[in-house]
């Protein structure tokens, strides 16, 4: 009960002034209401305790309303992100962060700001911290490995893909944990975990790429041209923001050979 007035308290600053004044009259109309129980004769006692529930559940709903709006740091900053707009999610999560009320999944959003920013270093700071906060959670886990990877480490990214697995990471994990093996030259590895992953694949941009592994590793046919077409535009801009790095040279240099494959197979037969 101490809990949930703290929560009140927290989130009434919040609210409309309508739905604080609705609030105060409810509350009021409640304690009266207990006053006229204990005074009212026994056989009127049944109406007025019925009409105390009454105003509880009104002041439940007079809460909800009044926080209809209140989000997490973690979901207005993952709306943000996903609306492009990296800047304003980096802003709101560094501020939670600096007033110590991001939490772990806070942490990692920002971690993968940084890196999407190819601030690398930074990013794996962050990371570090939300894993600080749950060692064993998938999702610093798995965004660390994307960070590493992103910084040419991939035996620490297969690493971390690993133990983010172990820890109840989805399953397409395993086509990042492919992707790392594959760059380190882990070939056996890199195709186990694509023969677990690849049947359930359907975005163009990882299908893409995933046949063109198993292309170069000889156990598999290229993607098609109009796969390739699809897929190519995510890892041109992923080349692109990691262009300094070790992968984004890797990720270049395989469009280009991708490239070459679809512009061979626009070719009429002879």
């Amino acid at each position: 009960m101490t809990w949930v007035s703290r929560q009140i308290l927290r989130s009434y600053s919040g609210w409309d002034r309508l739905t604080k004044i609705g609030f105060w009259i409810a509350a009021v109309l409640l304690i009266v209401g207990f006053v006229f129980l204990l005074f009212a004769p026994m056989d009127q006692r049944g109406w007025v305790f019925a009409g105390l529930i009454a105003l509880v559940i009104v002041m439940q709903l007079i809460v909800l309303w009044g926080n209809r709006s209140m989000v997490t740091v973690f979901t207005q900053a993952q709306r943000i992100y996903l609306a492009g707009d990296l800047e304003g999610a980096r802003d709101l999560l560094e501020d939670a962060r600096s007033n110590g009320t991001a939490d772990v999944k806070a942490l990692t959003l920002l971690g993968n700001t940084y890196r999407q920013f190819g601030q690398l270093d930074e990013s794996r700071r962050v990371l570090y911290e939300a894993l600080d906060k749950a060692p064993d959670h998938h999702f610093p886990l798995y965004n660390l490995g994307r960070t590493e990877a992103a910084a040419g480490d991939y035996t620490r990214a297969a690493v971390l893909y690993e133990q983010a697995l172990a820890a109840g990471a989805p399953a397409v994990t395993r086509f990042d944990l492919a992707e790392a093996c594959f760059l380190k030259g882990d070939i056996d590895r890199a195709s186990t975990a694509l023969d677990h992953v690849l049947p359930s694949l359907n975005e163009p941009h990882r299908l893409m790429m995933a046949m063109w592994w198993r292309a170069q590793m000889g156990t598999g046919a290229p993607p098609p041209a109009e796969l390739i077409r699809d897929g190519l535009p995510y890892w041109a801009a992923v080349a692109e923001r990691f262009q300094d790095t070790p992968y984004g040279k890797a990720i270049a240099d395989t469009l280009l050979s991708l490239q070459s494959d679809m512009k061979g197979d626009a070719r009429p037969n002879v």
